[in-house]
């Protein structure tokens, strides 16, 4: 008995099928290209680097009540929820049942009554005594019952701990896109908060430029009057004045459109901001140097490739799953309690029943189920490990694409603030000239036209330049291993011997 036990225990321990093993994938710690970065530790609070309290005010905001980021995390609880139903399975079973049940019984039915004291023609006689029956069961019948169930099945080969696997695998992957869900959301709030900021210059920057318009609309006018110009010369400039104020109602739309979203990420409803972010504000600060890392840490550092790494984890514990369905099931069964044709005498020591057994199911013929469950499950493993490669590959494509647009969006910048320079220089010394004779008013106005043109300019690359940066940021991942929600140990499964190779038993079973 006491080998019996041992055996047990081992078999116990025993699961079969794959044992998952992260993939090992080489990737280059060198980015392609490295101007105005450094190889530091990226940030988690990238956000902090652009120095405006109410980015770092808002993006707070959307963490803690963003409705997507509500909804992945209501799915966290419902996979974690999943992952202690699955392993419950691996304890025993127990239940407590209390009922009472009163039977009539058909007078022409095959148990009311039995035996030739009631007519019954039939040969009652017992064969193992030689005696009749005479049996006289009550038509109208009582019966209480106070019993314990109890069943326990035995996971010899690791068909429930590959399931708890499988779950457990797919409830870290759900952690993972509720990070990856929150990465997006962080971004999108960054990328309206720009957005806002460059409309509120835009809008103000265009106002200046239709204000020269005017002013030399002014003169225009003063000058038809006077017979210095003509009405061709008039209409050009009036031409040219609705133009530079077209823009503007499109520009005030984009204001708001930019503030309800910003609402919208913080679950509020869209005129909550208004009032806070009309006010005007300059375009957050960028850092001069950024922090990213070395390439190979986007592995760990991503939460889609984490994500899919799960999954690959999830689809390997499948294929246990799959293998252990080929072997016998072996499940401990036990009832015990009460029973009593009248209440009162329920619970008296001559009313205990009790019954115990085992219950062995080895699957014979399944018409191809099981070896198709295995296909199946073998080809979901390999589709979720291209698409871990895929996901890696696409993740470093990513990352390098943002670096470059980033690099790019900087140095055109810097050639848009060389000119905002001279053309201020321009501006400045037309001023002096004007003050002194040398220039007329229309000339400086062409000159602070032509400076306000440079200024959107530099805006748009500005804006971009900070846009490309929280893209950059984004596609280098967040860094949640410290604040990941704690799992339950699962034991790791002792690797049986058979379980490299099952086409034997496909054969033999399916």
């Amino acid at each position: 008995m006491r080998k019996f036990s041992l055996l047990l225990l081992f078999l116990g321990g025993c699961a079969v099928g794959p044992n998952y093993r992260t993939p090992e994938t080489a990737v280059p710690d060198n980015w392609q290209s490295t101007p105005d970065v450094t190889e530091e530790m990226p940030p988690t609070a990238w956000w902090d680097s652009f120095h405006d309290d109410l980015l770092t005010k808002y993006i707070e905001l959307a963490t803690e009540y963003n409705f997507d980021l509500q909804t992945a995390e209501s799915n966290i609880l419902r996979a974690k929820a999943l992952r202690k139903i699955a392993a419950s399975q691996l304890f025993p079973q127990l239940a407590f049942d209390l009922n009472g049940t009163k039977t009539y019984f058909s007078k022409n039915g095959p148990v009311f009554a039995i035996g030739q004291s009631t007519g019954n023609q039939q040969d009652t006689t017992s064969g193992i005594t030689g005696l009749p029956f005479s049996v006289q069961i009550p038509q109208i019948q009582n019966l209480f019952n106070a019993l314990f169930d109890a069943s326990w099945e035995i996971d010899l080969f690791g068909k429930t701990r590959r399931t708890i696997e499988a779950i457990q695998a797919q409830y870290e992957s759900i952690i993972e896109h509720r990070n990856d869900v929150l990465l997006s959301v962080q971004a999108e709030v960054a990328r309206a908060y720009i957005d806002l900021r460059k409309a509120q210059e835009r809008a103000r920057l265009l106002e200046l430029n239709a204000s020269f318009f005017e002013e030399q609309a002014a003169i225009e006018r003063k000058r038809l009057e006077v017979g210095y110009a003509d009405q061709f010369a008039m209409e050009e400039i009036e031409a040219q004045l609705a133009l530079s104020q077209a823009p503007l109602p499109d520009t005030y739309a984009e204001i708001y459109r930019a503030i309800y979203t910003l609402s919208n990420l913080i679950g509020r409803l869209p005129e909550t901001l208004v009032d806070e972010l009309l006010p005007l504000r300059p375009l957050p600060d960028r850092p001069t140097k950024v922090a990213v890392g070395v390439r190979s840490d986007l592995l760990r550092r991503r939460p889609d490739i984490r994500f899919a790494e799960r999954r690959l984890a999830e689809a390997t514990a499948g294929v246990g799953v799959a293998v252990a369905s080929f072997f016998p099931t072996i499940s401990l069964l036990a009832t015990g309690g009460f029973q009593s044709l009248v209440l009162p005498e329920l619970f008296e020591w001559g009313s205990k029943t009790w019954a115990y057994g085992a219950d062995v199911n080895m699957p014979i013929f399944q018409g191809g189920r099981l070896v198709g469950s295995l296909q199946f499950s073998r080809a979901e493993q390999a589709m979720q490990a291209v698409n871990y490669q895929q996901a890696i590959v696409n993740a470093i494509r990513e990352a390098e694409t943002n670096l470059k647009q980033y690099q790019e969006a900087v140095a055109t910048t810097k050639e848009n603030d060389k000119r905002v320079l001279h053309t201020t220089y321009v501006v400045t010394i037309g001023r002096e000239r004007h003050i002194k004779g040398l220039v007329n008013k229309i000339d400086l106005l062409d000159n602070e036209k032509e400076l306000a043109s440079a200024e959107l300019s530099q805006l748009d690359s500005r804006a971009a330049e900070l846009t490309a940066l929280v893209a950059l940021y984004k596609s280098l991942g967040g860094n949640w291993d410290d604040n990941r929600d704690p799992v339950t140990e699962v034991p790791a499964p002792v690797q049986c011997p058979d379980n490299q190779d099952v086409s034997t038993i496909n054969r033999q079973t399916d």
